[in-house]
């Protein structure tokens, strides 16, 4: 089996089925297996699946596992010399996954690769990202729109490429579309289950790169990624459950001692942010609703015990 396709679903039937749909002519010529991990959707997803691909393998959880822990599931399963964790809303155009594979066979020492992600207008979305750094959140407070600094210092956390940026490797690239070679999970093992929902790629490839492995973005490929929209929409189950991993992700990687640090960092960078859209003159109702978001990002970091309550229907990964 050249290619094990797996997809993550949780009350998502129609993106899900959309994304199936696209799968045969993404991997034409490929030994293609995928596998369906339903985390327990209400939506009659399973029915949908069973009835419209019978070819698909489909694991049933009977519970919410969280993003990690359901891919978990079919990782156990996957029988691929090549593995792609692949978002379900996401529609890959013909050819796109065949490039990827082959890119990933050309790269010796590669523990991941991802595509450019692009969005339902066909513009370049985020597709990778740095390692989160403390230093970064205060320069965001220092310059918030990136109008003075330059090069590294002017960087973004995560980052939609321009078509015109060329492949080279990077800290993680985004878990939208992950691809990764059998042996390298073999060697680095799992996600880690800690992370219910956002991080889990992250930290795996940070994993990867305190191994000398590579993490690679591949320009050479395009995936569509219909996320969840502006950040403004983001649900308050996603706020909270990102600030919860991020923290995590902090205090496994660099210790707990330094989460404060960052929780400090963040409530400035996000409490200026939200001054400047609240008083920005044009766009009014886009500013207020990007202040009123960015205000909760700042609030939590006065949080010490995030409580997050998983809602019954789907959140976006934004």
């Amino acid at each position: 089996m050249d290619l094990s396709i797996i997809i993550v679903n949780w009350n998502t039937r129609e993106l899900v089925c959309d994304c199936l749909r696209s799968l045969p002519a993404a991997t034409a010529g490929l030994g293609t297996e995928v596998l369906v991990v339903d985390n327990d959707s209400s939506d009659d997803s399973v029915a949908a699946i069973t009835a419209e691909f019978p070819h698909v393998r489909l694991i049933q959880t009977g519970a919410n596992l969280g993003f990690a822990g359901a891919n978990n599931r079919a990782l156990a399963q996957a029988t691929g010399k090549t593995i792609l964790l692949l978002n379900p809303d996401t529609v890959c155009p013909p050819g796109s996954l065949v490039r990827l594979v082959k890119f990933v066979g050309r790269h010796e020492d590669l523990a991941a690769a991802g595509p450019r992600l692009i969005d339902r207008n066909l513009r370049p979305t985020l597709s990778w990202g740095f390692f989160p750094r403390l230093r970064d959140h205060w320069l965001g407070f220092l310059d918030p729109r990136r109008l003075y600094l330059r090069g590294p210092l002017a960087r973004r956390i995560v980052v939609a490429p321009p078509r015109a940026m060329p492949s080279r490797p990077v800290d993680y690239v985004v878990g939208a579309c992950l691809m990764m070679p059998r042996e390298a999970l073999d060697r680095i093992g799992l996600l880690d289950e800690r992370f219910f929902l956002y991080f889990e790629e992250t930290d795996w490839c940070y994993r990867a790169r305190q191994m000398g492995l590579d993490v690679w973005y591949c320009a050479e490929c395009e995936v569509v990624h219909l996320e969840g929209g502006a950040a403004a929409k983001a649900s308050d189950f996603s706020v909270r459950q990102f600030q919860v991993s991020y923290r995590a992700f902090v205090a496994k990687h660099y210790g707990k001692s330094r989460v404060w640090l960052y929780r400090l960092a963040q409530f400035a960078e996000f409490g200026l942010k939200a001054l400047l859209h609240a008083v920005a003159p044009r766009g009014r109702d886009h500013h207020r609703a990007m202040a009123r978001h960015l205000w909760a990002k700042a609030r939590l970091q006065l949080v010490n015990k995030l409580r997050v309550e998983v809602p019954k229907r789907s959140a976006p990964r934004s």
